[in-house]
């Protein structure tokens, strides 16, 4: 017998780490928001400059998958000089610790980070998506910014 045949889906858990509103009374969620909003567009900027690098994306299930692009130049010294290796390096930790993150997270969550932050989609339609009332929905987007905030170390407590 193939394991690795029959273990052809991917596994859900149960467990969903989602922060509470007791758990958020400490920090200033709005401030957070700005590190996180500023953040998430230096992402968006080196995603194009480093190209090659580590890229984190998520599936249409909202499970991260981390790529890498195949590094086809055949002059690394070159390569190295033009990019800044120090900052491609920081930009490939950057995604390592994304990656960790959304998979931590629960979809709806890493649905907020990527649709709404990253894609600029309204938070409605994510709510549509998932038949979130409002206060649930706000649990939900402020337990994500807050848990991006402390894996970044750009939390704002009040």
């Amino acid at each position: 017998m193939n394991t690795n045949y029959e273990q052809c889906y991917e596994e859900e858990y149960a467990d969903n780490f989602t922060l509470t509103k007791e758990e958020m009374v400490g920090y200033d969620i709005l401030a957070t928001y700005e590190k996180v909003i500023e953040k998430l567009r230096e992402l968006k900027i080196a995603r194009n400059k480093f190209i090659n690098g580590y890229h984190v994306r998520l599936t249409a299930n909202y499970r991260p998958r981390l790529e890498q692009f195949s590094n086809n130049v055949s002059d690394p010294v070159g390569k190295a000089v033009e990019y800044k290796l120090d900052s491609e390096q920081a930009y490939n930790e950057f995604n390592i610790q994304l990656n960790k993150l959304y998979s931590i997270m629960s979809k709806e969550e890493n649905a907020y980070i990527n649709d709404c932050l990253l894609c600029g989609k309204s938070e409605a339609s994510l709510r549509t998506k998932f038949d979130l009332g409002r206060e649930a929905f706000n649990t939900i987007k402020n337990s994500a910014i807050i848990r991006f905030g402390i894996v970044f170390n750009i939390i704002v407590y009040k």
